[in-house]
């Protein structure tokens, strides 16, 4: 009888381990396929291959999915990063998370394209959207399980801050510097922070007599996301910059 469990154990053990063989090498095919799709994720182009790293990920035990992170090293500049979403059966799909640099991708209102850097000629909330998509073709509960996957992205993947009307300084008073970005002007950067600040508030309560406040601070990407739930199959992202470019001075 013991060594019959202990090779049901040695089997399930290696069962184990093959499947989480499988899905690390689908992950890094799902990152070789987007950066083949959009080459602008490669910010160091003397190397080749994939130079991505696991920064982290969040597992959902309800549904059963999981969202992991990838980035370029921190000593690139302007380095950029991937978002792998897994779901119940472990088929992967990666979109791109780009920097602000990139405009078209974000949709910035109020923004003009930086010269001389190549466009995405695609969007977030369409990648998104395309991910959820495809992620939730074969579930039954679609809809729940894209907000808790948005809802898993936003606070334990960017550990972004819902923001209510008493956060407005937050929005039109507090800016970041970049140095990825071409020096702007503070006064004119101020008042595209107003202007986003305007607009975000036409749809800060999506539903009537409901509190509901959809925009996210993502702090450590200089952004703000507006997400509105209810346009249905797919919901639009609304994304703001809340930066402004600046080249420190070097002695």
């Amino acid at each position: 009888m013991k060594n019959i469990n202990y090779r049901i154990f040695i089997l399930l053990f290696l069962v184990t381990i093959s499947c989480i063989q499988k899905e690390e090498a689908d992950v890094k095919k799902s990152i070789k396929n987007i950066i083949e799709r959009f080459p602008q994720l490669k910010t160091n182009k003397d190397k080749f291959g994939n130079d991505y790293k696991f920064v982290k990920s969040v597992k959902n035990g309800k549904f059963n999915f999981e969202i992991q992170l990838f980035s370029e090293p921190d000593s690139i500049k302007g380095s950029q990063e991937i978002i792998v979403f897994v779901n119940s059966k472990k088929e992967c799909y990666a979109i791109p998370f780009f920097s602000n640099k990139y405009k078209d991708y974000w949709e910035f209102p109020f923004d003009k394209q930086i010269p001389n850097v190549q466009k995405i000629n695609s969007t977030f909330t369409l990648e998104l959207n395309n991910a959820l998509n495809k992620l939730t073709a074969k579930e039954k509960d679609k809809e729940n399980i894209k907000y808790e996957i948005t809802n898993d992205l936003l606070y334990s993947i960017l550990n972004c801050q819902n923001l209510e009307e008493r956060d407005s300084t937050l929005v039109y008073r507090t800016m970041y510097p970049n140095s990825d970005l071409p020096n702007e002007d503070y006064d004119e950067s101020h008042i595209r922070l107003k202007k986003n600040y305007s607009l975000m508030l036409k749809e800060w309560h999506p539903e009537e007599n409901i509190i509901n406040y959809n925009c996210y601070l993502d702090r450590k990407n200089y952004r703000i996301y507006q997400l509105n739930y209810y346009n249905k199959p797919k919901f639009k992202v609304k994304t703001y910059r809340q930066d402004w470019g600046f080249t420190p001075l070097s002695l």
